[in-house]
């Protein structure tokens, strides 16, 4: 019989931490608001889609089947500006679209490579919007057909005094709010300044589809209606985003969803949170715009961004620094080091009495309880991860004194595996997985559409490379990064040789 532990989360909708309860008992279905693939993600889009991995990944090690659908929106107000700029005025429709293709496609791949990098589980099902446009014109006939949506001048509009309990998730004063105050930002001629727009009429130098109200566009939000009821039904127990989508995107999703369905749609609205960069909003003016790819430029592996990210809890507001990394780089390294303690017999380990000795067996539990009574009190990472190092704190010293047996080192080891199927950053490794550990790829890696084994990592080539850059930053007095790069190679297998004439020689270990 599968054991399942309950886990609770924060509701947006109730403001409550509230214990998960899926319409089908064991099995959880997740809707996660995924990229506009115009451009490389930020590292602010990517805390998004790292909160949601470390859910998924708790509600599957807690027992949960999961069934997860993130959409790709491939249509959009960006996208048609960036694919559209450089085709004449008479382009065709169908040229419109290849070119607008041609972007989403390419940026699609670039996205999955990131999630790839950072060891995000893929969902299930990834919808793209342009494959749904037909099922957005049946929800927006439907929405029609009750009263709550009307068409003008080819466009339709949803309305909002239609739907009383417009407002519920971003906890709105409906009487309060202004009749001037816009919700949807199109120029469009609707009843209500209020009211959002669901399909768009056909402009000049836009791709369009046909529909009963003529040539147009679904709007941005009628797409998660459509493509979420379409794949997970007419109930979904979590939706998920960013805080920046509560209002007016997910606010809107609400109304047109339960509007078409006639009841509550989503059981659970779960939100992360905004990422600050250095104490200021990233912005390209500001020059603290980053890509996952500008970080490894500088060196960072995307499992100590991965880890930096979730060793913080997802509701908070997070600052993002460079010496934040490297504290989450040095937690890294002390969780590694234990298992490859836990993995060695202990040969080296101290024997004797100690007076503070303890049950080894009886400490795990003791640490997996606290463990789970973190991740399941709304993913508490910071509890959780002290939890584990209080751990490593009591058995290093244990170990030091008295050795640990074969038997509880393994048994030590099963709990690292379980908190690393959450945490996806310190599974066992192979020589090639310490390689890939260091460089942030794996055996074979695409990045920036660029095929790269670990033949061409190991190649002369580059040993030279890095150890021409490790002599530079010798010669600049530079020791962390000389530092860093000599355990590059050391992780790696190459062994160096400071000669005294002042030259390096390296060999494989």
């Amino acid at each position: 019989m599968r054991i399942i532990r309950p886990i609770s989360l924060y509701n947006t909708l109730t403001r409550k931490i509230e214990q998960i309860s899926p319409i089908i008992p064991g099995e959880v279905k997740v809707y996660s608001c995924g990229p506009t693939v115009y451009n490389f993600a930020h590292i602010g889009n990517l805390r998004t889609f790292l909160f949601q991995d470390l859910m998924k990944r708790t509600l599957l090690a807690a027992g949960y089947e999961v069934r997860h659908c993130m959409n790709i929106t491939d249509v959009e107000d960006k996208i048609i500006r960036d694919s559209q700029v450089d085709l004449p005025a008479d382009a065709t429709n169908e040229a419109r679209h290849a070119a607008m293709n041609r972007l989403t496609d390419r940026y699609t791949v670039l996205f999955l490579e990131d999630l790839d990098a950072m060891r995000i589980l893929r969902p299930d099902v990834m919808p793209k919007a342009t494959g749904h446009i037909g099922q957005m014109k049946i929800l927006i006939q439907n929405l029609v057909d009750k009263g709550l949506a009307y068409a003008r001048e080819g466009s339709v509009y949803f309305r909002i005094a239609g739907f009383p309990n417009y407002g519920c998730l971003a906890h709105l004063d409906r009487e309060g709010m202004q009749s001037g105050a816009s919700m949807d930002a199109d120029e469009y001629d609707k009843d209500h300044a209020q009211d959002f727009v669901l399909w768009k009429a056909a402009k000049t130098g836009e791709p369009t589809w046909d529909s009963a109200w003529g040539p147009g566009r679904p709007g941005w939000h009628i797409e998660c209606s459509a493509m979420g009821i379409e794949l997970l039904g007419g109930h979904v127990d979590i939706h998920t985003g960013g805080v920046d989508l509560i209002f007016p995107h997910h606010e809107n999703e609400i109304a047109q969803s339960e509007g078409a369905l006639g009841h509550p749609w989503v059981s659970m609205w779960v939100h992360g949170e905004f990422l600050m960069v250095e104490g200021e909003k990233m912005s390209k003016s500001l020059g603290n715009f980053y890509t996952l790819r500008d970080l490894v430029e500088k060196g960072i592996n995307p499992i100590t961004f991965r880890y930096a990210i979730q060793s913080n809890h997802y509701r908070k507001l997070l600052n993002f620094s460079f010496e934040g990394l490297k504290a989450a780089d040095n937690s890294l390294k002390r969780i590694r080091a234990f298992r490859k303690r836990m993995e060695e017999d202990g040969a080296q380990a101290g024997g004797g009495t100690w007076k503070e000795a303890l049950d080894p067996v009886q400490r795990l539990e003791k640490a997996r309880i606290a463990f789970w009574e973190a991740m399941a009190d709304d993913l508490n990472t910071p509890e959780a991860l002290a939890a584990l190092f209080t751990l490593i704190s009591d058995l290093n010293a244990q170990d030091d004194r008295i050795a640990l047996t074969r038997e509880e080192r393994d048994a030590v080891l099963g709990f690292l595996d379980e908190t690393d199927s959450i945490f996806a950053a310190w599974p066992h490794e192979s020589p090639m997985d310490v390689l890939a550990s260091v460089t942030g790829l794996p055996a074979t890696a695409v990045l920036g559409g660029v095929s790269v084994s670990m033949a061409e990592i190991l190649s002369p080539e580059r040993i030279q490379s890095l150890i021409a850059a490790r002599q530079a930053a010798r010669d600049a007095r530079n020791w962390a990064e000389s530092d860093r790069l000599r355990d590059q190679l050391k992780a790696m297998g190459i062994v160096l040789e400071d000669r005294k004439d002042g030259t390096v020689g390296w060999r494989r270990a």
